[in-house]
């Protein structure tokens, strides 16, 4: 029997880690806080890598690795693992979006409600015994009726326009490529990204990082904006122009920003948006609720396996 070795780089369900030990691989984990230089001394040694997300995966690190087959990623970014030099190097790269597609979308729909019934802002209110601020900047606003404009049609912008529609909300969006049937399945409408931008009074993120996508939000699409357009993201933070957006919250284009990811990442205290009433902020934890982490764990343990075994991962990115 082969002795497969697996290394871990962050902390994953312990189903995944059991799914492989069953199966006599042998499983090695880098510890809580672990970097790049943790890795690139383990890297050699296995032939397989799961990966969060956190730790950059190299050309160098994968040049120095002649034993390693495949990068599972526990999750769907891969921006953290170099692509270009995994299909130079012939290393299988594949991700888990499956399992995300709920997880996801229920922490977009609860940012948009969050950001209309100001629940954020009325929780401070009620420790700092501010109770009567009720009746004047925590009056909220209802989901139905509004215009979301989701960026991005994949398979958790789809779940999410689903929920939002559920309200009593219309949904608009732009995808590079259209999704006709989405459309005849939800009845939602494909626009331009400059008449979504025009006429959504909430914006929701969900596209991949890319080069194409690297600042797709900008000044110029703030201008382009509704006055008072609230913004969700929990796709990726480099997507939004970051000092746009903070100029943008500053002057009251943009009512409220709730998001989960930023372009630098832990996000420093010291970032302007920590200091505003406006924003509400969460530590990356869009893919972090029970059910999805268990299935994110079994499906990037399943794929290395089935990669070490010569078969195919479902979830193919190179």
């Amino acid at each position: 029997m082969v002795n497969y070795r697996v290394l871990i780089t962050e902390p994953i369900n312990e189903i995944g880690v059991e799914y492989l030990r069953k199966r006599h691989v042998n499983v090695f984990e880098l510890k809580p806080g672990a970097n790049e230089n943790d890795l690139s001394n383990y890297i050699d040694e296995v032939d397989g890598l799961v990966t969060r997300g956190s730790i950059k995966v190299t050309r160098d690190m994968m040049k120095k690795s002649r034993r390693l087959k495949v990068i599972g990623v526990h999750g769907i970014g891969c921006d953290h693992v170099d692509l270009e030099a995994a299909k130079d190097l012939h290393k299988k790269v594949f991700n888990t979006p499956d399992a995300l597609t709920v997880t996801v979308s229920e922490m977009a729909l609860s940012l948009i409600l969050a950001s209309l019934r100001n629940v954020v802002s009325a929780d401070k209110a009620v420790r700092a015994g501010s109770w009567n601020r009720k009746y004047s900047d925590l009056i909220g606003g209802e989901l139905s009726g509004r215009t979301v404009g989701i960026i991005g049609m994949g398979r958790i912008g789809e779940a999410t326009a689903s929920r939002i529609m559920s309200f009593g909300a219309s949904v608009i969006y732009w995808s590079r490529n259209r999704k006709r049937e989405v459309e005849h399945k939800l009845g939602i409408k494909w626009v331009s990204l400059e008449e979504l931008l025009k006429n959504s009074d909430i914006i929701s993120l969900h596209v991949a990082a890319t080069s194409e996508t690297y600042h797709m939000i900008g000044e110029k699409q703030f201008s382009l904006m509704k006055d008072g357009v609230r913004i969700v993201n929990t796709a990726r933070g480099r997507i939004i122009d970051e000092q746009a957006l903070i100029k943008s919250l500053e002057s009251g284009k943009v009512k409220t920003a709730a998001l989960d990811v930023f372009e630098n990442e832990p996000l420093s205290t010291e970032n302007p948006l920590c200091k505003m009433d406006n924003v509400i902020l969460t530590p990356h934890i869009g893919a972090s609720n029970r059910e999805g982490m268990e299935r994110m764990a079994l499906q990037v343990a399943q794929g290395v396996y089935d990669v070490l075994r010569g078969r195919e991962p479902a979830n193919p990115v190179v």
